[in-house]
């Protein structure tokens, strides 16, 4: 449903329940991936729990793994997570005006912010469903989290092989969600949908260009710079 077609009914607490718990049920085997994972990479369940609390990044939490495995340096993982996660910045900026004013609460919900959520949220949502659609989501991850590193810690060694992807699912859950948000604001575009479609292509053969320049950790920045413009001045 377009957010400018919502219902008027939208705000109250069940039909934000009734929408949430799709994105929230979604992010849960991802997030015990995570933790199962992260725990075969000798993480603590303390670090599962820390990492999912102040990063809650599928798909940097997923890259981290295998850099804190190497040895890499505290400003290598960094770097790469900031990277990854720099794709927040066009959608912070645009959902920010849904934020309650309070400066405390605002950091706490742009803390929660994430793909899940932005998928679910409406333009027309007031802060209150901002807040609940967030917070429960992110309860969700948190939570599977931990219990994906308790499982972990349970399951025999031999049943999870070196062999297994681990930017995968998190990859798979991200593409679905930018497909679903294509679809919902290009599909009431009219006239436009042509040229959003057109730059969406342009956006995402320039992501190649740059994976081939820089490789495939440090495309990010650039790539999501260059597509926040691109779209930006389509849609505009």
């Amino acid at each position: 449903m377009d957010e400018r077609a919502a219902p008027s009914g939208g705000n109250s607490r069940v039909a934000v329940l009734r929408r949430v718990a799709p994105a929230a049920i979604a992010v849960v085997p991802v997030s015990m991936l995570f933790g199962v994972l992260a725990v075969r990479f000798d993480w603590s369940l303390l670090e599962v729990v820390a990492i999912s609390l102040l990063g809650f990044s599928g798909s940097g939490q997923f890259a981290l793994l295998p850099l804190a495995d190497a040895g890499a340096g505290f400003f290598t993982m960094l770097l790469v997570t900031a990277s990854i996660n720099s794709r927040y910045l066009p959608i912070a900026y645009i959902s920010a005006k849904r934020l309650p004013s309070g400066a405390g609460m605002r950091a706490c919900l742009a803390h929660m912010l994430g793909d899940e959520a932005y998928a679910t949220e409406h333009e027309r949502d007031n802060a209150a469903s901002v807040r609940w659609i967030r917070l429960i989501i992110f309860t969700a991850w948190v939570l599977a989290g931990l219990i994906g590193a308790l499982l972990g810690q349970a399951m025999p060694a031999a049943w999870l092989g070196s062999e297994v992807n681990l930017g995968y699912p998190a990859s798979v859950v991200l593409m679905y969600l930018s497909a679903v948000q294509l679809r919902v604001r290009l599909w009431h575009q009219g006239q436009r949908r042509g040229a959003l479609l057109a730059a969406a292509g342009v956006s995402a053969g320039l992501a190649l260009l740059f994976i081939l320049w820089l490789g495939p950790v440090y495309f990010w920045i650039p790539s999501v710079l260059l597509a926040t413009f691109i779209l930006g001045r389509a849609w505009s």
